[in-house]
């Protein structure tokens, strides 16, 4: 049996694979996960007025989370609502979250190739949200071990203390980008004051 052209062969795979229903899919997945990379989920438990002052209440008095107050205070007056610090006729809470995300599983690498003089097996990772592959290519180095996912949790409630609203959203980002994710976070569930969402993807503008 003559050699394998390692390349050769994985080439020809790939352009094989390339034309197949499920593979065209999974590179519109990828591509439409790059564009909108948060997502979303929000539960209305009674109605939102339109009116009405909104007092945001940090889960605690650290710098980083009058940080992110200040943040989502800007996300309400950007929404058109009024921010009252001291007496807002609705309480909007907010908790944060950080998790570290590392690459996991397999070492690196499009796929594989085992040979010997009878016999030859080839191994490609076709799409993978956590591997190289070929429809992404390879990831940075470091296999994302510098990326974290952020989570942001916002509940609306009454004068009365009733709960009107909640929402939680996460994110893919690196540490340095905290502030600006929980923006962008809090802009996107804001949008979503008094619906309900499941898995809504949403874009970091």
């Amino acid at each position: 049996m003559k050699p394998i052209d390692r390349r050769l062969a994985i080439a020809q795979v790939a352009a094989f694979a390339a034309t197949l229903p499920g593979f065209r899919s999974a590179r519109a997945q990828g591509a439409a996960d790059a564009k909108a990379p948060g997502r979303l989920n929000a539960q209305a438990y009674r109605d939102v007025p339109a009116e009405g002052s909104i007092r945001v209440r940090p889960y605690d008095d650290t710098r980083d989370s009058r940080r992110i107050q200040q943040a989502i205070e800007r996300a309400v007056e950007h929404k058109g609502r009024k921010v009252d610090s001291r007496a807002g006729v609705f309480a909007l809470n907010f908790e944060t979250g950080i998790q570290q995300i590392g690459r996991t599983g397999p070492p690196p690498g499009l796929g594989s190739i085992q040979a010997d003089r009878d016999d030859a097996r080839i191994r490609l990772n076709l799409y993978s949200t956590g591997e190289d592959n070929l429809v992404t290519g390879r990831r940075s180095e470091g296999g994302g071990s510098g990326s974290v996912q952020f989570s942001l949790t916002l509940s609306l409630d009454d004068a009365r203390g009733t709960r009107l609203w909640q929402g939680t959203a996460t994110l893919l980002g690196t540490p340095n980008d905290e502030i600006s994710a929980y923006g962008a976070m809090a802009r996107a569930l804001i949008d979503e004051f008094g619906k309900t969402a499941r898995q809504k993807p949403f874009r970091i503008d």
